[in-house]
């Protein structure tokens, strides 16, 4: 099992703008077929780290590049893309395989 997780550091005065605009490209993945993943979002924003994460689980790495390949070629989900970068400062992509035991 895989996780792919994203961090967005929102501009200034921004986070609201990036928790919605991840929530569009969530709505633009369910949308060509793909799972919404889930959105995480600090509580204290005095706290260090990301302002919003958003993580998704994949049972393979076939899986994992059908779903790097459906956004690539989604012109929806590149213009949520286009959107965000005006949002943050930072961005982050982690992918992780899962260990278990």
């Amino acid at each position: 099992m895989y996780i792919e997780r994203t961090h967005y550091y929102a501009k200034p005065g921004r986070v609201g703008d990036v928790r919605a605009t991840r929530l569009r490209a969530c709505d633009v993945r369910e949308a060509i077929g793909l799972s919404r993943g889930v959105i995480l979002h600090k509580v204290d924003p005095d706290e260090d780290g990301p302002d919003v994460v958003w993580q998704c689980e994949f049972a393979t790495l076939v899986d994992h590049d059908r779903d790097l390949a459906a956004r690539a070629d989604s012109a929806g989900f590149e213009a949520v893309r286009c959107h965000m970068r005006t949002c943050y400062d930072k961005f982050e992509r982690h992918f992780q395989e899962i260990v278990e035991g």
